[in-house]
């Protein structure tokens, strides 16, 4: 952790850019902290209760990832700790949800009903896409397999439905990434993808409430 820690300082500085990075124990917070501008909390541990709190005590912007397994309304939940620890600086991230085995699907659903917890809603828009322990690999054993192809759609999605962000790993050669390789999005398409998903949140009213009439139609 200590070196990771000294990479991502590097970059934060030579780039002047904001850090996002993940915490696993309650131990690793305040460190992270002095380097991470946003704190993410892993969708495996989204339940945590004691991450949650340590995460938040460092003042920091939480991002807290669904875990897969969960109901959109375990977020309301997640986000309630890490203010009732004195942080109101929390977002909630949708990660996609168990599909059987070695697949996830994204509910279109879950953005709405996210909003529930009363802060900023983001689309996980590539590990949304992987298909866990889905790829079997040349030498014996099983990786994550993944969809990349589908990163557009589910990101226009998420824009349209009016999401407030979106999280995305990007990769200057995807298949020779180290890690999630295959829904990594190139780097060389990325400001393409940016500028289609800009001009949709423009024309977009996904934010706003639809007034649903019931009343009986009279032409």
């Amino acid at each position: 952790m200590v070196e990771g820690l000294k990479i991502l300082e590097k970059v934060k500085i030579a780039y002047d850019i904001p850090i996002v990075t993940d915490v696993h124990e309650t131990v690793q917070c305040e460190e992270v902290g002095k380097v991470a501008d946003i704190i993410q909390i892993p969708a495996f541990l989204c339940r945590q209760t004691d991450l949650l709190v340590a995460a938040a005590k460092t003042g920091k912007i939480i991002n807290i990832k669904k875990g897969q397994f969960c109901a959109s309304s375990v977020m309301v939940n997640s986000a309630e700790k890490v203010r009732l620890a004195g942080n109101p600086n929390v977002m909630v991230c949708e990660r996609g949800t168990m599909f059987g085995y070695n697949d996830l699907i994204v509910d279109p659903r879950n953005l709405e009903w996210m909003r529930e917890a009363n802060c900023p809603v983001v689309a996980d828009v590539t590990h949304s896409l992987q298909q866990p322990a889905g790829k079997k690999l040349d030498g014996g054993g099983v990786a994550s397999g993944g969809l990349r192809e589908l990163i557009p759609c589910i990101a226009r999605t998420a824009i349209a439905v009016g999401v407030d962000g979106v999280f995305m790993e990007v990769h200057d050669d995807p298949l020779n990434a180290p890690v999630d390789g295959p829904t990594q999005w190139p780097l060389r398409n990325l400001e393409e993808l940016l500028e289609e998903l800009v001009a949709i949140a423009k024309v977009s009213k996904g934010k706003q409430r639809m007034n649903i009439d019931l009343t009986p139609f009279r032409d």
